[in-house]
């Protein structure tokens, strides 16, 4: 969904001219979008699921093989429509030359080894800390046995190809290498670091996010669809949902690649934005937990038991809540990423806001765990009514931080000028004046 004609202003102009070069994810006139290409993404991940029968009798030796099978089917439509449907790799911001120039060989061979130095140290880093040796983890090393294998020689052509084509072929895998070479006075230390905190964020994220996946998809097929009970409708759709979310997630950290204009352009450069960040997710939301009590032994469903029609509206209201949730997370794309700029998302629910995933998680969880009702006593509902409420005020930090982060680019500076004036609240405001 692109802005109205009223707002000719907002679309964005990343073409072949040398001076269009505002960094929105979808150019101006381009039928193939973020939309077109989730809906491409979606459709793999719903045959993948239609076909399970027949390949889940030679996958049931390995948890990784059957994970690498509905994520590869969600990604593989996604990159056809993205090269071939939006021609990503024609957009200026890409940094790709459409002409392909000559290669140097050995400047790809140390952009090579970068690369593996990278992968080496990751390796390392997983080895040591002791939370990626949990049970959850291990579905996550069976596939990255099968995923290593292919990625090393079809890692040295996609730079190979590259290289003939890009307008400043010195990037970070480039002095990633050089550093590995003691090639130290050629270093750009700037982009180096941001190379090396794309990796952090990259690195961080992607294990959490397959193994989340795979406890909600092993959930998901192995319950099926009780379309007679709303009760056991609702769970299966909440699984769904995360699993959507959490894959399109996924596939994004993977998807980090210039072919596709989906390249880190930069990393959240306060220390804040990462803190309120990190704390949110495993293993460091363990210590917010431990002071945040706002689930109860009462949540919507043991309060509306007894009342069905109230019972089946409230679960629907939280199934929409979250529907625009995931909506937000495939708008993105191919290009989801926390603490990154990755291109301006325009489309979708943020066409109408600027932070709908985050005002959609926080208000499904006040309509799932009622904190205000959630115990015995008033003292404790008051408690945890405070405590999911600095969960807010965390997630509203987490926007805040995004923005100033991404107002460093002129995309976005536009696009919150138009959000102020035709999104959501502003269209409202209009109304009521």
């Amino acid at each position: 969904m692109g802005p109205p004609p009223h707002a000719p202003h907002f679309r964005s102009k990343n073409t072949h001219s040398p001076k269009q070069t505002l960094d929105f994810s979808e150019r101006k006139g381009c039928r193939v979008g973020d939309q077109v290409i989730a809906l491409g993404g979606l459709m793999g991940f719903a045959t993948a699921i239609a076909t399970m029968p027949f390949w889940t009798t030679w996958t049931t030796a390995s948890r990784g093989l059957e994970l690498i099978i509905p994520c590869v089917a969600t990604l593989i439509p996604m990159v056809l429509l993205s090269v071939f449907g939006a021609k990503t790799h024609l957009r200026q911001t890409s940094g790709l030359k459409a002409i392909a120039g000559k290669a140097n060989m050995s400047r790809v061979a140390t952009k090579y080894l970068g690369f593996v130095t990278t992968l080496a140290l990751l390796a390392g880093a997983y080895w040591l800390f002791p939370e990626y040796s949990k049970e959850r983890y291990v579905p996550v090393w069976e596939a990255a046995i099968f995923v290593v294998g292919p990625l090393l020689p079809a890692t040295w052509f996609y730079m190979l190809w590259v290289d003939e084509r890009m307008s400043e072929p010195h990037d970070g895998y480039w002095y990633a290498g050089c550093l590995v070479l003691g090639k130290w006075k050629t270093i750009d230390y700037e982009c180096l670091r941001g190379y090396a905190l794309s990796w952090v964020v990259k690195g961080f994220f992607l294990p959490f996010m397959v193994s989340v996946f795979a406890t909600n998809f092993g959930g998901l097929t192995g319950r099926g669809w009780d379309l007679a009970r709303f009760d056991e409708l609702y769970i299966s759709g909440i699984q769904l949902i995360y699993c959507l979310d959490i894959l399109f997630g996924a596939i994004g950290y993977v998807l980090t690649l210039r072919i596709l204009d989906s390249q880190i352009r930069s990393v959240q450069p306060d220390l804040l934005g990462w803190v309120v960040t990190l704390i949110c997710y495993t293993p460091f939301t363990a210590a917010l937990s431990s002071f945040q009590k706002y689930k109860g032994d009462n949540d919507w469903s043991t309060m509306l038991n007894g009342h069905p029609v109230v019972f089946i509206t409230w679960g629907f209201m939280i199934l929409c809540v979250l529907t625009v949730y995931v909506w937000s997370t495939l708008s993105f794309g191919c290009r989801f990423s926390n603490l990154t700029n990755r291109g301006i998302i325009r489309s979708g629910p943020y066409r109408w806001m600027k932070h709908p995933a985050y005002v959609a998680k926080n208000l499904a969880w006040w309509l799932m765990y009622l904190p205000f009702c959630a115990f015995t006593t008033w003292q404790d509902n008051l408690r945890a009514t405070l405590m999911l409420a600095l969960l807010n005020l965390i997630y509203y930090m987490r926007a805040k931080t995004e923005e100033k982060h991404l107002s460093e680019e002129p995309a976005y500076r536009i696009y919150s000028r138009w959000i102020k004036r035709f999104g959501l609240v502003g269209t409202f405001q209009k109304i009521i004046r």
